[in-house]
This record gives structure tokens, C-alpha cells and sequence, in this order.
């Protein structure tokens, strides 16, 4: 098998995969995949050096030696790409764990917060006079942190739920009943490091629920409607949600987040990409992409149930 064939293979559907991620991040994620392979090296080990990474990236933008900010958009890179490596060893060996996809959401979580404050420091540096200059660029920097994090936190239940409605041999996330059941069973034995994932992770499911109720919330009902799959169910959802998904993996995913985020802070223009998300992706997520997705989850869970 060449080496490309091999790589399609190790990824999810093409349907919900970044673009970003599979042309950039991934290629070469899959290469040390292949090298992490015959080794001791675990997938949950690949992604807390993504978490490390990402920090030290943190760390670099709040320095001052020459190229620090070079140095921290290599460094965020370099964490995107053991954020995508930890998945594809996983599937590599056939090893997915519950746990591992948790701690693959607290890694995203806690490197996006690191790296996005690291570049509303940057913005607001360069914004600091007159003070009602720097109140303006407090405000545009909080709001487009805010949305970008609804940005990645919807593509992300979509994509759950578009993987969920039309492949069968995909599970990708997990209901907030099913999650506490197993805090439950875990808690006696559970370690002060591994609990505190689990109360990150609470903290991150219980967000998504809520807005994912707000942003769509006819979405819920499709799982009730069909808990089983079925290929006419997959197509019907297929019709209405395909579209939609287009859209939300080539903008709104984690993988173009942290991709934007390095190049600008390494090229030190971290103030136009803000302006990037805060009006350009904010209009087409509320202006077209809700209700888009409102009509696209209405549309197929009404056909569902007319198919019976």
C-alpha cells in the first residue's frame, strides 16, 4: 500500500475532516504516527506533549528573546500536529479509549485558551493609547475570543452528530448522561490528575449541550428519532446536513483556529486575523451557517420520521 493510501486510511470521513488538517497537519502527524508505532510511546503521552507544547508556546509569546514569536507559531503548529498524531496512532493500533478522546478535548481546550490569551496579549500591546483605543481592542479581542470558541465548539457537535447519523462505524463523542454513568463508576479509584480531566471535560460538555440546545434545537430530537443506523436515515440526514458541513469543517473547526493563530502570531499580525473572525466568519455563522443548520436538522428529522 503506497504511502498516501495508507494515510487516507488513518482518517475520519473526508465529510467532516478539516481541509487544513488533512493537507497540512496531518501528513505529517501521520509519519511520526508511523515512527510512535513499534514503540512504548502511548496516544494519551502524544497528546499531553501537545498540551506541553502548546503552553510552551504561551510561554514564548510572553517573552522577549529575538524571534519569540516565530518561535511560538512554530511551537503551536508543532502542537497541532501531535493533537492530530495522538488519533491517528490510536486508529493505527486499534486502541481507542473513552479516556483518550477526553483527554484529546482538554488538550484542544487548554491549548486554545494558553494560545488565544498569548495573542490578546500581542493585540493589546499594540492598542494600549489612548485608553478608549485599548477599551475598543479589549472589547473586539474578548468577543472574538467568545465566538471563535462557539465557532469549534458547534463544528464539533455537528460533526458528532453527522458522524453519528450516517457512518456506522463511527461514535465520535458521547452523550452528558453516558459521561457522568462513567465518572461514577471511575470516581473510587480515580487519581487527583485524572479527575481533574474529568472536570475540565464536565466543564466543556455542559457548555456545548447548552449552546448546541440554543444554536439548533431541533438537533437533539435526530438521535431519538433514529438511535439505530439505517442507510436510508444516513441518506436522508446526508442531504440536508452535507452542505452545512462543508462549511463548518473548511472554517470553523479547531484545526483552522490554531492554524490561523500560528501563522499570525508568527508573523506578528495577530490583530487582522481577529478582525478575520470577528466579522467575516461571525456573519456567515449567525447570518447563514444557524440557520442553515436549523433548516438542514427540521428538514431531515421530519423525513425521518415520515420514513418511519
Amino acid at each position: 500500500m503506497g504511502f498516501w493510501d495508507a494515510y487516507f486510511r488513518s482518517l475520519k470521513p473526508l465529510e467532516v475532516e478539516e481541509p487544513i488538517d488533512v493537507w497540512v497537519h496531518r501528513p505529517p502527524a501521520y509519519v511520526l504516527a508511523r515512527v510512535l508505532l513499534p514503540t512504548p510511546v502511548s496516544p494519551n503521552l502524544v497528546t499531553i506533549g501537545s498540551i506541553l507544547l502548546g503552553c510552551a508556546a504561551g510561554v514564548a509569546i510572553f517573552s522577549g528573546f529575538r524571534w519569540h514569536l516565530a518561535t511560538a507559531g512554530l511551537l503551536i503548529f508543532s502542537s497541532a500536529v501531535l493533537d492530530c498524531c495522538d488519533g491517528q496512532l490510536a486508529r493505527l493500533r486499534k486502541s481507542s479509549s473513552a479516556f483518550g478522546r477526553m483527554l484529546d478535548g482538554v488538550a484542544d481546550l487548554v491549548v486554545s485558551t494558553v494560545v488565544a490569551g498569548g495573542g490578546a496579549w500581542l493585540i493589546l500591546n499594540k492598542f494600549r493609547e489612548p485608553t478608549w483605543v485599548f477599551g475598543v481592542a479589549l472589547v473586539l479581542t474578548v468577543t472574538t475570543i467568545l465566538t471563535s470558541s462557539f465557532h469549534t465548539t458547534m463544528y464539533d457537535h455537528f460533526k458528532n452528530l453527522f458522524l453519528r447519523m450516517t457512518h456506522p462505524s463511527y461514535r465520535e463523542g458521547e452523550d452528558l448522561e453516558v459521561a457522568e454513568s462513567r465518572f461514577r463508576a471511575q470516581r473510587p479509584e480515580m487519581s487527583f490528575a485524572v479527575g481533574l480531566v474529568w472536570r475540565i471535560y464536565f466543564f466543556y460538555m455542559r457548555s456545548q449541550a447548552g449552546y448546541a440546545d440554543k444554536f439548533d434545537p431541533t438537533a437533539k430530537h435526530l438521535i431519538a428519532a433514529a438511535p439505530e443506523f439505517k442507510p436510508g436515515n444516513a441518506e436522508i440526514y446526508r442531504k440536508y446536513a452535507g452542505a452545512p458541513m462543508r462549511l463548518w469543517r473548511n472554517f470553523f473547526g479547531f484545526g483552522s483556529l490554531v492554524f490561523g493563530l500560528a501563522v499570525s502570531i508568527g508573523l506578528d499580525v495577530t490583530e487582522y486575523y481577529l478582525l478575520f473572525r470577528l466579522v467575516l466568519l461571525n456573519a456567515v455563522f449567525y447570518g447563514y451557517l444557524r440557520p442553515a443548520q436549523r433548516r438542514a436538522s427540521s428538514r431531515a428529522l421530519a423525513e425521518i420520521r415520515a420514513a418511519g
